[in-house]
């Protein structure tokens, strides 16, 4: 069995970064509702996808300006790396 072509893994990653963006985008723009037709939050699960793919295809690369991965980089919340331990003090 031959091994892909880089044209159709291109395709295929080039999917899956417009697949986790339009799904991103729904969330964001309400369309995602419960049952009561409130919005749903983003979902904790969703987030660590997008960010293993970003981590996963080297996000601390170069990036077109205006490419899915691009878009799907810029379309997650910045987190600073302060870490907050609970209870205060720690435990005893």
């Amino acid at each position: 069995m031959s091994r892909a072509t880089e044209e159709l893994l291109d395709a295929l990653h080039g999917a899956q970064a417009a697949s986790l963006l339009k799904t991103l985008r729904k969330y964001e723009s309400g369309e995602v509702t419960d049952a009561d037709g409130k919005p749903v939050e983003i979902p904790a699960s969703l987030h660590a996808q997008i960010n293993k793919f970003l981590k996963d295809n080297g996000v601390d690369r170069a990036l077109r300006k205006g490419d899915d991965l691009d878009e799907l980089a810029d379309a997650l919340p910045e987190f600073d790396d302060d870490v907050i331990q609970f209870p205060p003090g720690g435990t005893k």
